[in-house]
């Protein structure tokens, strides 16, 4: 019989069964001596996600799959693992990353002394060429920053004990993907749950390779940016009126690389991506852009 875990990984997933395997197997090889389960949250697959999971019983004994398919979406499925988990300490990854090998260890340790974490993260390893495309640091130095200074951990690369997700209220459903872990952050800071970087938990992020999906994917982000500009109205921002807004949407189409790499305009286009979901959300509101 398997010992009681002292920490829980959850993994939200949907239709995951393609890179899932490699998440599997990097947690399955941590440093981490202590006993953790992996909660997988199935958001509702159809691949054959479970037979995947059947393979990794024997080297990961504490892995269970539960069900997250009561609405679509990554914050669904997020809170009906964290609910479902049998620890008080929770720990976030996504099914088509890799952690590194002391992350497991790292963050559960950090959890002894701060309630709310982020890692580290790198994305040359796993996105090749679309690394290049979007605007993230790699590898961090540090957690990204929103409005008034605050921090925020990636929702694919966090731990929090139980009190932080049951203070903010969990993550909201009906936030638009893309800044749910910002909007997540904000209330747990409210709440005196202030988000900490830990850099020896380190996350090989993966980011789409295909245009397409990176350009939607920050659409997206550009449209719950707005989002939780408009609910939380943070202090020191001023939103642009309408001729400074045209204004610097002209200057951005004026920096189009023509001279510029493939990989330059490709850049371009995540950029004006993300500024038209800002944009359309904004609009959609009934509010001014951030």
């Amino acid at each position: 019989m398997a010992a009681a875990p002292v920490c829980s990984v959850v993994i939200p997933v949907y239709n995951g069964a393609a890179t899932i395997g490699e998440q599997l197997a990097a947690l399955a090889d941590q440093t981490y001596t202590e006993p953790f389960e992996v909660v997988v949250a199935d958001n509702g697959s159809t691949d054959d996600l479970g037979a995947v999971l059947d393979a990794w019983r024997d080297r990961l004994p504490l892995l269970r799959r539960v069900d997250a398919s009561r609405a679509r979406g990554v914050s669904v499925a997020r809170n009906e693992g964290v609910r479902a988990a049998a620890t008080d300490r929770i720990l976030v990854c996504d099914a088509d990353d890799v952690v590194d090998r002391d992350w497991v260890r790292a963050l559960a340790t950090a959890l002894d002394d701060h309630a709310f974490v982020g890692a580290a993260h790198e994305t040359e390893s796993l996105s090749g060429r679309s690394a290049a495309w979007v605007p993230v640091d790699s590898p961090s130095t540090g957690l990204p920053v929103t409005w008034e200074g605050r921090p925020y951990a990636l929702g694919g690369n966090c731990a929090f004990r139980r009190e932080v997700f049951d203070d903010a209220g969990g993550y909201d459903e009906d936030f638009p993907p893309g800044a749910e872990e910002i909007d997540f952050a904000w209330r747990a800071f409210d709440a005196g749950h202030v988000a900490v970087y830990v850099p020896e938990a380190v996350l090989h992020y993966r980011i789409r390779t295909d245009l397409r999906g990176v350009l939607r994917q920050q659409y997206d982000s550009g449209r719950g940016t707005a989002t939780v500009a408009a609910r939380v109205r943070p202090a020191g921002l001023v939103p642009k009126s309408l001729a400074r807004r045209v204004h610097h949407e002209l200057l951005l189409v004026r920096r189009f690389p023509w001279r510029g790499s493939a990989d330059d305009r490709r850049s371009w286009l995540v950029l004006m991506a993300f500024e038209a979901g800002k944009l359309v959300e904004a609009r959609r509101l009934g509010v001014p852009a951030p």
